[in-house]
């Protein structure tokens, strides 16, 4: 009987140890050598990762929505309120992008039931509730950009991948609405909460605005045109990038160019106008990134600041990277065809992230923190490595890996070892020294 016992435990442990250990350093060393992230700045594993994180998303979404979660949160529980809204349109961004491509199907099966709990998130009023508490109960007729582009975003990806326009009205509205009010605007900003105007959300709004109008066989180029001239101009920072909030009455700089905030605009910018977005990647190149050798990356502040800033919206700042500007540059950097940054973001990203059979831990361990959900992390991750191209001339990755990487593997890889072949020498001991069964 202790033979058995030893050899169940032992099969356990080794069993974990190829899950959690040998099997990130699979994905990690496979990501190296991966011929197709290099030419084009994205895994060829990108649908698999998409599609397993579909029941875990599924699964938090119809808890959440269930429970009237939101319903409950304070409106200055910036993570818990944003995230799941967040969240549900990036899952919505991310599958019409991958469904169009014709790698997943968004029609039916899973994929169909994910992608009607997360349009549920951002239809409920439940989800709206920290929004109504800072704009009352005219919330869906000023400002409030942030909410309103998230919601007039998501319908719009829904309505196109499946056909189905049962929000079509609301999304008609409120991109009608809110394009009025945008050019209405003295600079062509309003604010996303009351006194706080971040320029980043107000071009997805406009590229909400876009999509939205292009559904109903219009467009919105006029408006277009006007944010892209005011960010080009008088909203744009020392930096050469927008700023990241400025006073939307006067248009005052209150903040100047972030990482963060960088990173998010500039896929939405290319989808507006790839040459302007172009211009602004290499200010943001010139500006924020840094290569040590050991790491690649994008930092917060800009070069020459005397120290690292960091908050909700930047994320961890480590050793000066910014985890937030560094992630979503993958999707900056793929939007104008920088593969050569891409491709090693995307390295970085998943190494760190520790890829298992079950999901990738620290993402899915920060969205638990922050939103009680293992899945918003990574389809954070998904949604900005999927991010489309929008230039001609692309640069692929030829360099070398960078050092954090290789690490990384070998951490994974070596742990994994080591832990396989001390069981293993562990159990072949204890089977001799035991007597019979």
């Amino acid at each position: 009987m202790r033979k058995i016992l030893l050899g169940v435990s032992s099969l356990a442990v080794v069993v974990l140890a190829v899950l959690f250990l040998v099997y990130p350093a699979w994905v990690v060393g496979s990501l190296v050598i991966d011929p197709r992230l290099r030419a084009t700045g994205e895994s060829r594993f990108v649908p698999a990762w998409f599609l397993d994180a579909t029941p875990r998303f599924t699964a938090w979404a119809e808890m959440y929505l269930s429970s009237r979660h939101a319903a409950s949160l304070h409106h200055q529980d910036v993570a818990g309120t944003e995230w799941p809204m967040f969240g549900a349109v990036f899952y919505l961004v991310t599958a019409e992008e991958l469904h169009r491509r014709g790698a997943i199907d968004a029609t039916r099966g899973r994929v169909r039931q994910a992608v009607d709990r997360a349009v549920e998130i951002v239809a409920s009023p439940d989800t709206a509730t920290w929004v109504i508490t800072k704009w009352g109960p005219s919330y869906l007729e000023r400002e409030n950009v942030f909410y309103r582009m998230l919601l007039i975003m998501g319908f719009a990806a829904y309505d196109s991948m499946t056909g189905d326009q049962r929000y079509q009205a609301t999304m008609t509205e409120q991109r009608t609405s809110l394009a009025r009010e945008l050019m209405a605007a003295p600079f062509h900003v309003l604010d996303d909460y009351p006194g706080e105007c971040y320029p980043n959300n107000v071009l997805w709004a406009v590229a909400a605005i876009q999509r939205a109008s292009r559904l109903s066989g219009t467009n919105s180029d006029d408006l277009v045109a006007a944010i892209m001239t005011a960010m080009n101009g008088p909203l744009k920072a020392q930096e050469g990038m927008p700023a990241f909030q400025v006073d939307a009455r006067s248009g005052a700089l209150l903040q100047g160019a972030r990482g963060c905030g960088n990173s998010g605009i500039l896929p939405f910018a290319a989808e507006l106008d790839v040459d302007k977005a172009v211009k602004w990647y290499r200010a943001y190149e010139k500006g924020f990134w840094k290569d040590t050798g050991w790491a690649v990356g994008f930092t917060e502040e800009p070069h020459g600041t005397a120290q690292d800033f960091m908050d909700v919206d930047s994320g961890p700042v480590v050793f000066g990277f910014g985890s937030v500007a560094s992630a979503f540059g993958i999707g900056a950097a793929k939007s104008v065809g920088r593969f050569d940054h891409a491709a090693p973001l995307t390295m970085e990203a998943v190494a760190a992230a520790w890829p298992t059979p079950f999901g990738m831990i620290l993402p899915g361990a920060m969205g638990y923190l922050a939103a009680d959900s293992w899945s918003l992390g990574e389809v954070a991750l998904l949604y900005t490595m999927t991010r489309p191209v929008f230039t001609e001339e692309t640069v692929p990755f030829t360099g070398r890996t960078p050092l954090m990487v290789w690490l990384l593997f070998i951490v994974y890889a070596g742990l994994g070892i080591l832990v396989i072949r001390a069981r293993i020498r562990f159990l072949i001991a204890a089977c001799r020294k035991t007597p019979g069964t």
